[in-house]
This record gives structure tokens, sequence and C-alpha cells, in this order.
């Protein structure tokens, strides 16, 4: 005795299995997709969010809109990525325009 869950379809009233994503018969949309969280895809979407930075938002907001727990910690391991990056790229910038802020002051005064 097979045991398979119906629902009945919002737009012609077909019975359609509750795990189905589309109506079998006219073709409505009924539930989003999931996401590709494959390995591969998943080792791309934190190179991206980690080296360039920006694109990365999109990632993580794409995923975290998702309801399945799998999508959720990817978008949210991208968007810690994201803001790691954005703060080392902000750190090491300061950093450099202080040194070259310093090595210009100590030129002026005459130290070289």
């Amino acid at each position: 005795m097979e045991s398979t869950l119906q629902k009945v379809c919002p737009r012609c009233k077909a019975e359609i299995s509750e795990a189905a994503y589309f109506c079998s018969n006219c073709g409505r949309k009924l539930k989003s997709t999931p996401e590709d969280t494959s390995t591969p895809k998943q080792i791309l979407i934190y190179f991206v969010s980690f080296f360039l930075a920006p694109f990365g938002l999109g990632y993580a907001f794409k995923y975290l809109k998702q309801s399945d727990r799998k999508s959720k910690i990817i978008g949210t391991i991208s968007l810690v990525l994201t803001f790691v990056a954005i703060a080392a790229v902000i750190f090491i910038s300061k950093k450099y325009i202080e040194k070259e802020y310093d090595l210009i002051n100590l030129i002026n005064n005459g130290g070289l």
C-alpha cells in the first residue's frame, strides 16, 4: 500500500504530489526549487565571497532566502566571508596609507 501525500493544484484543481515543485497538469510553480548546494558550487561561492567580496553578498542573500538548513548555512558562511574580506581590505589599506603618510612626512622634514 503506497502512501504518497496528495494535494490539489490551486490553478487547475488537479491532484498532485505533496513533494511536487510544479503541477504536472498545468505547469504552475508550486514551490521554489532548491538551490544547487554541491561541494564544487560551495567552493565557488566561498571563493567569490572572500576574493570578490561585494559579489559575495548576492550569493549570501540568495542562499539565506532558501528554506533548507544547508542553504542557510552556505548563505551565512558566504556573508561572514564577505564581511571578513571587506574588513581585511580596509585594515590593510589603512596600514598602507599610514606607512606612506609617515614616509612623506619623513621626506618633508628632511629625514632622508
